[in-house]
């Protein structure tokens, strides 16, 4: 029967967020630029979405978005605490906007209405998938150093790295990344969603860290740079502590 071809299942994707602080797009393809630059493989195809909450109406949308896209991003949509006029304007002109967790949409100056809280679509027509974060991961161990070009990736396990890992190389786990060395090129935890992976390190001098699709580059990392630190997630906002 044609109702068997598909089913529709409420589940969770975890997708990078890019918050526009002008709308110059000059300034913007700069930034963006030097960005991918630092961990151009990272950012390859990578899907996003284009915050727009911190920019005035002046916005070109359809430029933003070819611009997203001319430089190998996927372009997923606009978010952002905006007006209920904006938000319609943006779904007129064909593009997507998606509505963040636990946002509420920005009440207008002129009337009583209270915030609207975001609505779950479908909530009561989607089963949803059990939550998977309870997940016991085993642990994968590799011993030596990890060279530029190479890739370890721990399916469904954590990563134990007795050794470094050169810049230019990468590290992947589904669960927590122990590296005990230096961290010098790219480490991504929590990569199929596990928001409670950390990454340990005895030396952070890292491209790139990454837990379930939250990243830093290495010039938010300045704070303990060359220090033993781990590195978890707290809400959506990546945090590192010295370990001794």
């Amino acid at each position: 029967m044609a109702d068997d071809a598909v089913e529709f299942k409420g589940t969770s994707f975890t997708l990078s967020v890019l918050h526009l602080k002008t709308v110059c797009l000059v300034d913007i393809s700069k930034s963006l630029v030097a960005k991918i630059a630092q961990a151009p493989a990272f950012f390859h195809l990578v899907p996003v979405l284009i915050n727009i909450e911190q920019v005035d109406d002046s916005i070109d949308y359809l430029a933003i978005k070819k611009l997203i896209e001319s430089l190998n991003f996927t372009f997923v949509g606009f978010t952002g605490a905006i007006s209920a006029e904006q938000r319609a304007l943006v779904r007129q002109l064909g593009f997507s906007f998606v509505n963040a967790a636990k946002a509420t949409v920005i009440r207008e100056a002129d009337n009583n209405v209270e915030p609207e809280p975001v609505a779950e679509l479908m909530n009561d027509l989607i089963e949803k998938e059990p939550s998977k974060q309870q997940t016991l991961f085993t642990d994968k161990v590799h011993r030596g150093q990890i060279r530029s070009g190479q890739q370890v990736y721990a399916k469904e396990q954590n990563l134990v790295i007795i050794g470094s890992v050169s810049a230019g190389a990468e590290v992947i786990a589904d669960g927590n990344i122990h590296i005990y060395g230096s961290l010098r090129g790219r480490a991504i935890a929590g990569a199929k969603g596990h928001e409670h992976a950390q990454i340990y390190c005895q030396s952070l001098e890292a491209e790139l860290v990454s837990i379930n699709g939250n990243y830093w580059l290495s010039e938010s990392m300045e704070e303990y740079w060359s220090s033993p630190v781990y590195i978890h997630l707290t809400g959506t906002e990546l945090m590192s502590s010295k370990l001794i």
